[in-house]
């Protein structure tokens, strides 16, 4: 009788790791996002505001900071997020990037200002538009989402449920959206509409998707366009920090490009590394 028994208490401790992992506790799930909203208002704040960093090296360690905990927070979660990545996949991204092509026409109507020259110009393409639009939307609507989906339990099957996640996860990205800007000075002394709206729209292929992976093409898009038409972000402030005459801006634009691109080939061997270790 053991020895038959021994086989399903086997199948039991596994089924019951898998459940727990699917449905992990709602307490543990706000430390995160608690988490998030404290630690992304920091990391503009000391790089900016008390460090003065110059822009791209800022990004460099608020890139680095928000990789590693989103592949944290991702990696410690897998099984129980493999839905939200895959469901209606090639919907999203085509809605993704209608949103981010209206985002753009509204850039492109404004005034533009001069850009930057020679190589630099390519650099901050990929630096300030691809990357840097990539990591903000990772952050602030990706990550709120999941938490969204894994609060609810992965169950959004009824018409009910659907609304619910999209409505939970618009709420989570604006507040660490808010959070964010306000580690910039230059946000504390205005509203925050613009990045409150920009949030909205890229919660639009979420909420009629359930995917918030369109909502990165909608960010990058938005981000990649000021880089080429606004350089300094526009009066929404796309881009910050800005480097205005009075930020201190210490450091070389050139040490900057040199460790991004460094820091771009670590990132594709640690991740490709991580996914490969993965695998069974």
């Amino acid at each position: 009788m053991s020895e038959m028994s021994h086989p399903h208490r086997i199948h039991f401790s596994v089924h019951f790791s898998r459940t727990r992992d699917a449905s992990p506790p709602s307490q543990q799930l706000w430390l995160w996002y608690a988490t998030a909203a404290v630690g992304f208002f920091l990391v503009p704040a000391v790089g900016t505001g008390w460090l003065g960093l110059q822009p791209d090296l800022y990004y460099l360690g608020y890139f680095t900071v928000a990789v590693v905990f989103f592949t944290a927070f991702v990696t410690r979660y897998a099984d129980a997020l493999k839905e939200l990545w895959t469901l209606h996949l090639w919907q999203t991204v085509v809605l993704g990037a209608v949103v981010g092509a209206a985002l753009a026409a509204g850039i492109f109507a404004q005034t533009g200002t001069a850009r930057a020259a020679g190589w630099h110009f390519g650099f901050e393409i990929v630096w300030r538009g691809l990357v840097y639009g990539t990591v903000d939307a990772l952050t602030l609507f990706v990550f709120p989402a999941a938490v969204a989906y894994l609060l609810l339990h992965g169950d959004r099957h009824s018409t009910a449920r659907r609304a619910a996640f999209a409505g939970l996860a618009l709420v989570l990205s604006m507040f660490v959206t808010a959070t964010y800007h306000l580690g910039y000075s230059e946000f504390r002394s205005q509203d925050l509409r613009y990045p409150e709206l920009g949030a909205v729209a890229a919660n639009v292929p979420i909420a009629l998707t359930g995917n918030p992976v369109g909502a990165v093409v909608t960010h990058v898009t938005m981000h990649t366009s000021a880089v080429v038409h606004q350089r300094d972000g526009g009066q929404q402030h796309m881009l910050p920090p800005r480097a205005t005459g009075d930020y201190p801006n210490h450091g070389s634009s050139d040490l900057a490009a040199g460790l991004a691109a460094l820091w771009l080939v670590a990132t594709a061997a640690a991740l490709t590394a991580l996914v490969r270790s993965k695998r069974p």
